[in-house]
């Protein structure tokens, strides 16, 4: 006869020591095995083994956490200045991967125009404190490089250029050659225009001095990020993490044309992991058939992005009678009934019950009840919709917006109820 294994059983020591050999996202699902998982999942231990070497280094004083796990989000969430401000460092949630952005005062920047025209300014939303404005320039060539060190190991990542366009002029007719690779290799190569797709349009060739040429199926348009900047894509690359001493060069140069262009603010290039080694990690956080709750999924460049629109933009499902959110931490899903969805008897004639729209309300119509001697509320949901393994809590959500004395007659309160949350 077989026995089993009870992992539970097992030294917190040796739970802690197994629970560290693997992700942050394998941690976090597996304190949902057992209080003893759960004690080695949340330790110290576990999630120190999650942060870079010589992470203190790295740390500001004036910052202090309390736990390394709380470390570890905040390096994840609040990318770090290093190097005197010259780049910028984070961890990718997921994998505790090392991600980078170098400034643009850590890149080389040669151009055609004077010195007059290129400037160094500082402009909202920046990650640094200062970013590079180039005016009216014929060709310009932008290099960068990080040590290979300074990556993770085995890791497919890609460069990305952060700009910002404040004059297309001339920026639509000749596209700017892009390469990533190892100093003294030859690299990936790509195309890429500054002016997004959809704003493109076609020129005479009077204006430019020859026929403008159609974009090729592979040649990139810049994207618009999150933080209000544009990002184009240069390149990648695989660190196999056995060498240690080279150096990863990422280039951007427009060189052709020969006309005057418009104004571009570099920001610097961004250094992160590649969407496609991410995709997989996130669907797996994703619920099933999430593409059923997403309205318009062309809209998100990746899982990732997905996941963290669901956990930030709760979204209305059923005809807008619940509203559906994923915690961001752990991936639960979580749901809001609204008053719509729930069964409201009270005291009173029908008029002393009204649905109308608030300000703040996260449904169309909310529930108010007038007088109120007593009152019954009543909801229900499918366990399926709930995730496996889980500890819930619900909570009623209402608003007393007029408080009135309480006599004899039975006069109560004014108030509004919004709907009940389960998470």
């Amino acid at each position: 006869m077989c026995g089993t294994l009870d992992l539970s059983a097992l030294p917190l020591g040796c739970i802690t020591l197994i629970i560290s050999f693997t992700s942050p996202r394998d941690a976090c699902r597996l304190s949902l095995v057992s209080t003893a998982f759960n004690s080695a999942a949340e330790s110290d231990a576990v999630w120190g083994s999650f942060l870079p070497s010589q992470y203190q280094a790295l740390i500001p004083s004036s910052l202090s956490f309390s736990s390394k796990k709380q470390l570890y989000l905040s390096l994840c969430e609040n990318p770090l200045l290093i190097e005197a401000g010259r780049k910028s460092f984070w961890l990718e949630r997921m994998s505790g991967k090392k991600c980078y952005m170098l400034s643009s005062r850590d890149l080389s920047i040669i151009g055609s125009d004077p010195p007059e025209y290129r400037r160094w300014i500082s402009t909202r939303g920046a990650r640094f404190d200062e970013v590079a404005y180039i005016r009216r320039f014929r060709w310009f060539e932008i290099r960068g490089r990080i040590s290979i060190s300074m990556l993770s190991p085995m890791t497919h990542y890609k460069a990305y250029l952060v700009c910002k366009v404040r004059n297309f002029c001339g920026l639509q007719f000749f596209p700017v050659k892009l390469s990533v690779g190892v100093v003294g290799t030859e690299g990936s190569k790509r195309s890429a225009y500054l002016q997004p797709k959809k704003e493109r349009r076609r020129w005479p060739y009077w204006q430019i001095g020859e026929e403008q040429p159609i974009p090729g199926d592979d040649v990139q348009f810049p994207k618009a990020r999150v933080d209000g900047w544009l990002e184009v894509e240069m390149g990648e690359f695989f660190n196999e993490g056995c060498v240690d001493d080279g150096e990863l060069e990422m280039s951007a140069l427009e060189i052709e044309g020969g006309i005057v262009k418009g104004d571009l603010i570099f920001q610097g290039i961004e250094i992160r992991l590649s969407t496609a080694e991410l995709d997989t990690a996130w669907e797996s956080l994703l619920p099933c058939q999430y593409q059923d709750l997403i309205p318009t999924l062309d809209s998100f460049s990746s899982k990732k992005d997905i996941y963290l629109s669901l956990g930030g933009n709760p979204v209305r499902i059923e005809g807008g009678r619940k509203s559906f959110w994923l915690d961001r931490v752990s991936g639960k899903k979580c749901y809001m009934l609204s008053p719509r969805n729930l069964s409201i008897i009270r005291s009173g004639p029908p008029g002393y019950r009204r649905w109308i729209s608030t300000r703040g309300a996260r449904f169309d119509e909310v529930a108010v009840l007038l007088h109120v001697c007593w009152f019954e509320i009543r909801g229900r949901i499918s366990i399926s919709m709930l995730s496996a393994m889980t500890h819930y809590k619900a909570y009623l959500v209402y608003k007393v917006v007029k408080e009135l004395p309480i006599c004899y007659h039975g006069d109560g309160h004014l108030m509004m109820f919004s709907s009940q949350r389960l998470e």
